[in-house]
């Protein structure tokens, strides 16, 4: 990881209390929750992009039987 920033956010009181009764630290727990919001956001990213790329029509599939007959069959 690079150099480091600093943010302020302000949330009520109530959810801080809440994050502190369940024993995280603050900091932390907003830090985790960022990082898992990014992996989440990037993957649907990904998916996205998957989904707009895929070629229409049949699966493609691999055999390799097949594969290894058709390169024993060339030597």
């Amino acid at each position: 990881m690079g150099k480091k920033v600093v943010i302020a956010v302000r949330i009520p009181e109530e959810i801080k209390r809440d994050i502190e009764k369940l024993g995280f630290v603050v900091s932390a727990f907003v830090k985790e929750a960022l990082r898992e919001e990014l992996r989440r956001r990037r993957s649907e990213e990904a998916m996205k992009w998957i989904r707009a790329n895929m070629v229409p029509g049949k699966e493609i599939g691999f055999d390799s039987v097949e594969t290894l007959r058709r390169m024993r069959e060339n030597m």
